[in-house]
């Protein structure tokens, strides 16, 4: 029986308190075969709120698509040492999201969780900044009368 494995690279940001997520699934020995993907907007909060919305929703669509063994890449230290257990997570709603992590982790045969600076993880920044400019298309500026 073959694994399929992959690489999941995620990212979150805020602009004006407004939080979105990208992240995408590809392939770890040809990182142009991307398997799945997505973005989008998701309420307001903070950064490290974003970021781990963006790791449960690629970790979702990782299993959707029936990866076995997945290589998380992110460029969030904090997130990255809150799942790996070396940073403690002190903010109920950050502790809560990294359970949510763990629990969706237990559903992989193995995973490993990686930190790379952010000019390592640009696609899924991209994807962030995107989402960003869409909305800042669909929410003109008030003009001044």
């Amino acid at each position: 029986m073959n694994e399929f494995c992959a690489t999941l690279y995620f990212d979150g940001g805020i602009r004006q308190g407004q939080m979105a997520y990208g992240w995408y699934i590809c392939n770890p020995e040809d990182e142009t075969e991307v398997f799945a993907s997505g973005s989008r907007t998701c309420g307001t909060g903070t950064s490290n709120l974003a970021e781990y919305r963006a790791l449960i929703a690629g970790l979702q669509g990782a299993l959707k698509a029936g990866v076995d063994i997945i290589y998380i890449i992110g460029d969030s230290q904090l997130i990255i040492k809150q799942v790996t257990g070396a940073f403690k997570a002190k903010k109920q709603e950050l502790i809560d999201h990294r359970d949510h992590v763990l629990k969706l982790l237990d559903h992989f045969e193995d995973y490993t969780i990686k930190w790379v600076p952010r000019n390592q993880n640009k696609r899924a920044d991209a994807l962030v900044n995107a989402v960003f400019e869409k909305r800042k298309q669909k929410c003109p500026k008030k003009r001044k009368k």
